[in-house]
């Protein structure tokens, strides 16, 4: 069974999890360990992280809120036992210091990326996420996403 469509740019919104912003490193730099460390709370089904992700004024052209972006990841990881992230940043830029835009791709899979044979032959569906993220009190959240299909191949 796929996971639902809706679910990928759950997650891709999912990956932009917290960053603590009392380190040296540049907001960019922040928000890339910050994508890191939500696909590894993905792969682990950890939702904690992923909630914390998500900014309580988050909003998208589809009408979702937090809550229900919450409930909609809850859902997959119990209908989904096995469920991995394959990501790929395809642009980050903080036009101020408390914003970021970012442009990713992203694909859910039944194996871990670094299992998958050949990405040119993925069987998943793939999406293209324009995110918006805030540094709301030093954590940076996602408050605005946008998804669209795409192709295995803006993965590689």
């Amino acid at each position: 069974m796929r996971p639902a469509p809706l679910l990928l740019p759950l997650v891709a919104m999912l990956l932009l999890a917290p960053a603590c912003r009392c380190s040296r490193l540049s907001p960019e730099e922040q928000a890339r360990q910050a994508i890191d460390r939500v696909v590894r709370a993905v792969n682990e089904r950890d939702l904690k992280p992923v909630a914390a992700s998500v900014s309580d004024q988050y909003s998208d052209r589809e009408g979702n809120d937090k809550e229900h972006i919450v409930s909609l990841v809850r859902v997959q990881f119990l209908l989904h036992q096995n469920l991995y992230l394959v990501a790929k940043l395809s642009s980050l830029e903080c036009p101020e210091p408390v914003q970021a835009r970012v442009v990713m791709f992203a694909a859910l899979a039944s194996v871990p990326g670094g299992i998958l044979p050949d990405l040119k032959n993925l069987s998943a569906d793939v999406y293209r996420f324009d995110l918006t993220l805030a540094d709301e009190d030093g954590t940076w959240r996602v408050v605005r996403a946008a998804w669209s299909p795409a192709t295995a191949r803006d993965l590689l």
